[in-house]
């Protein structure tokens, strides 16, 4: 699982999240690691972009809370296609797809530029 728990700060140099980089387990809470395994199928939310790393395809999201899925954090996702993040900013507040079996962002939407 690549999830993170609420209140966890990014350093962007890395995109390291205490002591968690992409490909490393997740530091979720037991209630919030067991309504993410349960969860199956694409879920929406929307969030304010927090950091891109375009070479990777990550997108690290400030969200609110995924009905259904999640509660509101700051989390980093995997997008698939990785060109998701193409034309992003940090700052735009965006809509979000997100396939719950992978914990893997499938749609972004543009809803607000970043200023």
């Amino acid at each position: 699982m690549t999830a993170l728990a609420a209140g966890l700060s990014v350093t962007h140099a890395g995109m390291v999240v205490d002591g968690w980089a992409p490909g490393g387990s997740a530091l979720c809470s037991g209630a919030a690691q067991a309504q993410e395994s349960a969860a199956t199928g694409v879920f929406h939310g929307v969030g304010v972009v927090k950091g891109i790393d375009a070479a990777k395809g990550w997108l690290t999201l400030d969200h609110g809370d995924i009905k259904g899925f999640m509660s509101a954090m700051v989390m980093m996702y995997r997008t698939d296609p990785p060109t998701l993040v193409a034309g992003l900013r940090v700052g735009d507040k965006v809509a979000f797809d997100i396939d719950a079996a992978h914990s893997v962002i499938v749609g972004v939407t543009v809803i607000e530029r970043a200023p």
